[in-house]
């Protein structure tokens, strides 16, 4: 977030984190998330994000279904400045392979729901693409938990 003066989605976190500090924000089955737990996993996906080496205008192709995980990978990588690009977990692979050869990402975050393209990936290369994460992974052990295309 280069420009902190303009509207920014991202701009929610600050009140969320005191507003609703020790309040319930999300329930995604039995993970409950508090404004403040909720906060901190979107900043710490954020700094991880830029560790890896994610700059501002990178593109990250998300498909998963709705919940607390993927809102914190749409708020962390929009407040990092990358670009997401939501891909629609009911398509097949190969609709999800046209999708990312026109956007060219060089992230792919899939849940449960899309786990099976990464084996699709490794004969079918996206040439823009160095990683593609499971939404589900823990946030505490963020560097072990990549994979390399």
């Amino acid at each position: 977030m280069l420009n902190y003066s303009q509207a920014h989605i991202c701009h929610c976190l600050s009140r969320l984190a005191t507003l609703k500090r020790n309040s319930v924000v999300t329930v995604s089955g039995n993970r409950r998330k508090t404004g403040e737990q909720f906060v901190d996993g979107v900043l710490t996906l954020a700094r991880g994000l830029l560790q890896l080496g994610l700059r501002s205008g990178d593109i990250v192709a998300v498909s998963a279904f709705n919940s607390d995980l993927y809102l914190q990978w749409l708020l962390a990588v929009a407040f990092i400045g990358c670009i997401v690009a939501p891909l629609n977990y009911r398509w097949s692979f190969k609709e999800a392979r046209s999708a990312m050869r026109t956007i060219r990402p060089v992230m792919l975050v899939t849940d449960e729901s899309c786990d099976y393209w990464h084996s699709e990936l490794q004969s079918n290369a996206i040439p823009s693409l160095k990683w593609h994460v499971s939404l589900g992974f823990s946030f505490s052990g963020f560097r072990r938990t990549w994979s390399s295309m």
